[in-house]
């Protein structure tokens, strides 16, 4: 198996982090943020338990069910309690129905009863190429069935499980680095493209917004957690364990999609696997497509990367040259060609 162990090997595999994809992360929420949040109906959250593995949950309901108190603190009211430690990152993704692109919130996160109060450190508007992908936000279409793989024995070995992992078109990857700072990411394909590897998920990567913080943080450390979603359906599949990277020919090479075939993948050894009713999909009416936002409610995306490049407090001569190069015509013509040539 052909792993990538090091910084290096990864930069040579899908290259390095692009100073303009870096420059849209800010320390605090803005009113772009504030706005998209109040449009949110729909979380999934990356933690920590008390054990000390890594999990992954969901948060629902009518828009705006996330507070923001000011520009580093929001709430919001979970379906239940979880064993959250509260001095280990917490990473969110705030999903706004009917829109493609989504807001990642990093920070540390105390829970007092069902409240989830999270202070921000980080936060930035995600591409929606894994949304368009796997056709999220589209009415849910009949898929039959196929293996993932084959396992006899272990987690996997559950036929509701494989069956969810065969229907499955879309991930959240939940990972750590080695202090503690928490991400959460979003993976989408046609249903279908998660892999059984032996006794590992496998997880395709494809071109996103080129920041491979899941990447960086699993070379540093390795535990990691996934949550599965299939449009429709009202139950959800964690699963924590232990992440690595790949690039085994024959894996990749099977993971092709309009013949493109990824760079490496992401591997999980699972430590448990849960399959369970979601609440929050259901506080959230996740599938109604009434509930989608019109579109003249939402900001225009490219107004939203361009105030939070500007925003950025990179310095440096490359990063001052960027805020001032940044326009609307430029952040247009970029996401245009983004989209047409790295779709997949």
């Amino acid at each position: 198996m052909a792993r990538i162990q090091s910084v290096e090997e990864l930069e040579r595999t899908v290259g390095s982090r692009p100073l303009g994809v870096m420059m849209k992360s800010l320390d605090a929420l803005d009113e772009h943020c504030v706005r998209l949040l109040g449009l949110s109906s729909f979380a999934v959250i990356g933690f920590i338990d008390e054990e000390g593995r890594a999990r992954v949950t969901t948060a629902g309901g009518p828009l705006g069910f996330a507070r923001v108190d000011d520009a580093t603190h929001l709430r919001l009211e979970l379906p239940g309690p979880i064993p959250l430690n509260p001095t280990v990152g917490c990473g969110l993704l705030f999903f706004i129905p009917g829109l493609g692109e989504t807001v990642r919130v990093n920070g540390r996160a105390t829970l007092e009863g069902h409240t989830l109060r999270v202070t921000v450190q980080e936060t930035f508007v995600h591409c929606a190429k894994a949304l368009l992908r796997s056709a999220f936000w589209k009415p849910p279409v009949a898929v039959a069935p196929t293996s993932p793989g084959s396992v006899a024995s272990g987690p996997w070995s559950d036929p509701g499980v494989q069956d969810w992992l065969s229907r499955t078109p879309f991930v959240v990857v939940a990972s750590w680095d080695a202090e503690g700072h928490a991400d959460v990411s979003p993976k989408g394909d046609p249903a279908g493209f998660l892999r059984l590897d032996e006794t590992r998920l496998a997880v395709a990567d494809r071109p996103g917004n080129r920041r491979t913080d899941t990447f960086h943080n699993v070379i540093e450390q390795p535990r990691a957690a996934l949550l599965a979603l299939i449009p429709g359906e009202s139950r959800e599949l964690e699963v924590s364990g232990a992440a690595s990277l790949t690039t085994e020919p024959s894996l990749l090479a099977s993971m092709a999609v309009s013949d493109k075939v990824p760079k490496l993948a992401l591997l999980l050894e699972p430590h448990e696997v849960r399959l369970r009713a979601s609440p929050a999909i259901v506080n959230a009416g996740l599938w109604d497509g009434a509930r989608h936002v019109p579109s003249e409610q939402l900001p225009r995306m490219a107004d939203v990367f361009i105030d939070h490049v500007r925003r950025n407090s990179q310095r440096g001569v490359a990063a001052t040259a960027l805020r001032a190069l940044a326009s609307k015509r430029m952040m247009n013509w970029a996401l245009t060609q983004d989209y047409k040539n790295n779709l997949y």
